[in-house]
């Protein structure tokens, strides 16, 4: 019974913050637009907004993959290289989630200023 609640709990503290994010964003875009300002400036924001949220998804896919990698490289080491009976080789994870971290900041870059590009 305690999960539930926490549950629900943590469910209305999050639908409470958006809503409270989506309520005060919507006055004040409103009120920025009855004092006169070009609705572009909000088309602008959100083009920096897409490029935010496209670097921490490459990211965040950068560090699934690494954790995956590390994984399987983790399992070749114990299954092929093992001269003292370890157990686990967190060396495995650490250097393939920095690998992939690495390539996807590679790659949210080297997007980005492609799409800036187009847009110029």
């Amino acid at each position: 019974m305690y999960v539930y609640s926490v549950i629900i709990a943590i469910s209305l503290t999050v639908f409470g913050i958006v809503y409270t994010f989506f309520t005060y964003r919507y006055k004040e875009r409103m009120a920025l637009i009855e004092s006169g300002l070009d609705i572009e400036y909000f088309r602008r924001v959100t083009h920096r907004q897409h490029i935010i949220l496209l670097s921490f998804g490459m990211i965040f896919i950068g560090f699934a993959l690494g954790v995956l990698a590390g994984f399987f490289f983790e399992k070749y080491l114990l299954e092929n290289y093992n001269p003292k009976d370890y157990r686990n080789y967190p060396q495995a994870y650490v250097s393939m989630i920095t690998l992939f971290m690495g390539v996807a900041m590679l790659l949210s870059y080297f997007i980005n200023r492609r799409m800036k590009n187009q847009n110029q």
